[in-house]
């Protein structure tokens, strides 16, 4: 079995991010916002509007509660994103 590259490029231009890392997992939500483009982190899709959720979200956090969410997988992020955005 292959290892995964933290961040690799398919043909068709959908980035892959695998990492356990949370600033990662943010950074590449951000290059999704930039890029508007979606990639797939840790194996679960994340798309403009999820990616900006989450940013948003993160940002205005304070310090303690940021770090509680790196520690969470994407997925998660991205539902607790959502429930904060209602």
């Amino acid at each position: 079995m292959t290892k995964l590259e933290p961040t690799r490029t398919r043909k068709n231009g959908t980035r892959v991010t695998a990492t356990k890392d949370g600033d990662q997992i943010i950074a590449a939500c951000r290059s999704i916002v930039a890029n508007s483009q979606y990639e797939k982190i840790n194996g679960t899709m994340v798309d403009l509007f999820t990616a900006s959720a989450i940013v948003k979200v993160y940002d205005a956090c304070n310090e303690t509660n940021q770090a509680k969410l790196k520690a969470l997988p994407v997925a998660r992020i991205a539902s607790i994103a959502m429930q904060l955005l209602k």
